[in-house]
């Protein structure tokens, strides 16, 4: 007599989803750990952007370590592990405060290799992707270990072309006239990158372990994007002919240095130190009716320091409730310099008005508590952040304090364990979202003739508050409601002046943003053939802006949308 079961596709364990990695993959044609992550049953993903269905913000961290590593950044490193390396992955609609991220969060959980004596595995490979052009990438991952010492090296390098563009139509009211703009933009790009990470663990004699790392990412780019502009004048009947091209070149490298200091009584030390530079050049040409009216040089480079350190401690008191506090303390400073040269009498000509130096310093800290209890079938984590963040800003020498907030963050995740089979899960969190350094900088960069990008400086941060309640049915069937709430939603929008042809985009505050939706994420199997997953949301969005400013628009502005979205994973495996 032959049994044949099916393994549960999530365990709850407080506040996260346990999927097993092995299980998940299966035979499916994943080859690296962000091929693995985007297999996660709620995860969408538009090129290398990854979204989790009802959160707002989404965080990844590996091995429960912290890191000052960007979403984007920590993506490159997933990208050099390999599948196989994977054990498990735990999603967390609320994050644990001990993380110092506030929002979604999964954690990767790579496999270490068990046993007294030594073990050296490796992995090579290589991967060719077709899309509009062509993409080749090659990577190596070695593991050594005993019974002490873990010693891992991953190293990734990739080629591609790039392209892309898009076609729009304006109608621009200048003064008493209306002009037609009717734009074709194409954009090439050649792109090479690698990156390389040595890490080590060793384990003492009390069990205490020292852990370190190293990351290193280079990013060499060439861009080049044509635009033609066809404007037509009712007024005055005729027509203007504009042809724009755009070269840049970037060379951006990115180094992180971590240590970290876990010992058997719970306690969590460590630094993490990130540097970034980033040098890009930038030419932009513009001819009307076949005339040279703009030649520019846009020099721009940028440093980053980030720095970071933490103190957590975790203990268990009575048996029962377990209490994790503890602190985090960062400091990041940035310099950018950017250089304005216009073409004149044969040469290029700096032009002191338009560039600028500014410098950025932000400092940041935290205390939080955490409370974690079971009471039989219900158990519940809450905690509370305190959080002080400033920030200077220093343009040519004038200064300014952007930000210098103290704010308060609760959080809770609450379980209630009808059986192994009926699981109801609601989660509550609070977040603080600021602007990105562009977003605020006072430059202005050319996209083509008639499209700008400007900065902000005026740019307020917003607050979030977003939850989200879950029934998960037979560890398998995820059903979800939520809600989400940002006063001082921040998006860059279009604004077409009333004095020249350009369109400028540029970051400004809503009143607020809030969205109500509904998910059900169901998998299922046919036999041994299919094996698939459907996802659909429904997102009801409301957004709420006054504007006033000269020449832009003023009154009232509400967007209100329905959003349904279908998400069906297909696949065909062929198993002997």
């Amino acid at each position: 007599m032959t049994v044949t079961a099916e393994r549960p596709q999530v365990q709850v364990q407080g506040g996260a989803l346990i999927y097993d990695a092995p299980q998940l993959i299966g035979n499916k044609p994943v080859n690296n750990a962000f091929d693995a992550l985007k297999e996660l049953p709620g995860i969408t993903t538009r090129g290398e952007e990854i979204q989790l269905m009802g959160a707002r913000n989404l965080h990844i961290v590996i091995n429960g370590q912290l890191t000052t590593m960007s979403l984007e950044q920590l993506t490159e490193l997933l990208k050099t592990i390999p599948a196989s390396r994977v054990r498990k992955m735990e999603v967390m609609y609320t994050a644990p405060a001990k993380y110092n991220v506030k929002g979604a969060l999964i954690n990767v959980v790579l496999d270490q290799p068990a046993g007294d004596g030594e073990t050296l595995q490796g992995e090579i490979g290589t991967e060719y992707r077709q899309y509009h052009n062509p993409m080749g990438e090659a990577r190596v991952n070695l593991v050594y270990a005993n019974s002490r010492l873990h010693i891992d090296f991953l190293a990734n390098g990739s080629k591609k072309k790039t392209y892309d563009g898009e076609n729009t139509f304006a109608r621009h009211t200048l003064q008493d006239e209306i002009v037609d703009i009717d734009m074709v933009d194409r954009s090439r790009g050649r792109n090479t990158k690698g990156n390389m990470r040595v890490g080590m663990e060793y384990t003492l004699g009390n069990e205490d372990k020292l852990s370190a790392s190293y990351y290193i990412d280079g990013v060499k780019q060439r861009k080049t994007r044509s635009s033609e502009s066809d404007y037509s004048f009712r007024k005055e009947d005729r027509n203007m002919f504009a042809v724009s091209e755009t070269s840049k070149r970037i060379k951006s490298t990115l180094q992180n240095v971590k240590v970290q200091y876990d010992t058997h009584t719970h306690l969590s030390l460590g630094v993490d130190f990130t540097a970034y530079k980033n040098p890009d050049d930038m030419n932009f040409l513009n001819r009307e009716d076949g005339i040279l009216t703009t030649d520019l040089l846009n020099n721009t480079k940028q440093d980053i320091q980030k720095w970071m350190f933490f103190a957590n401690h975790a203990a268990t008191l009575a048996e029962t409730w377990e209490i994790s506090y503890g602190v985090n303390a960062g400091f990041i400073r940035s310099d950018t310099q950017v250089d304005y040269f216009y073409h004149q009498d044969n040469r290029y000509v700096f032009d002191s008005g338009e560039s600028s130096f500014n410098k950025q310093k932000e400092y940041g800290g935290n205390l939080f508590g955490q409370i974690s209890r079971s009471f039989g079938r219900f158990s519940a984590d809450v905690a509370l952040k305190v959080e002080y963040f400033r920030s200077d800003y220093n343009s040519n020498g004038k200064e300014l304090v952007l930000w210098d907030d103290w704010a308060l963050f609760p959080t809770a995740s609450l379980s209630y364990l009808f059986t192994p089979s009926h699981v109801l899960q609601l989660n509550v969190s609070s977040d603080k979202n600021y602007p990105s350094y562009w977003a605020v900088n006072s430059q202005t960069s050319y996209i083509s003739a008639y499209s700008v990008i400007v900065g902000n400086p005026e740019l307020k941060p917003s607050h979030e508050y977003e939850a989200q309640l879950m029934y998960i049915l037979k560890q398998k069937y995820i059903f979800m409601a939520f809600w989400q709430y940002e006063p001082n939603y921040f998006a860059q929008l279009p604004y077409q002046s009333s004095e020249q042809l350009q369109t400028a985009f540029r970051f400004e505050n809503f009143d607020y943003q809030m969205s109500l939706g509904l998910g059900v994420i169901v998998p299922f199997k046919i036999g041994k053939i299919v094996d698939s997953r459907l996802s659909v949301m429904g997102l009801r969005q409301q957004e709420k802006m006054i504007i006033s400013m000269i020449c832009l628009l003023t009154g009232m502005h509400i967007i209100r949308s329905l959003r349904l979205r279908i998400r069906l994973i297909y696949r065909i495996q062929n198993r002997i």
